[in-house]
């Protein structure tokens, strides 16, 4: 238990760190050239996607340990 706690403290210091050396990237900085105009990627598409897809397997997990509940129940 001791191991899984020090790996849960060291992902949390690493994106502590990583989120503390960011710095931010700015497209519309000075440039002789135009203002940078992003392209439509249809990322906004996929986030209803994710959303489905992050809830289907979050409710495939949960119907795995009721079963394996109810398993252990009946034997």
């Amino acid at each position: 238990m001791k191991k899984i706690n020090n790996i849960f403290l060291l992902a949390i210091f690493a994106f502590g760190i990583l989120t503390l050396f960011r710095s931010p990237v700015l497209a519309d900085g000075y440039t002789p050239y135009g203002p940078h105009i992003p392209e439509d990627t249809g990322l906004a598409d996929a986030v209803l996607f994710n959303i489905v897809a992050v809830s289907a397997y979050i409710s495939g997990l949960g119907f795995i340990g009721v079963s394996k509940f109810l398993s252990n129940k009946i034997a």
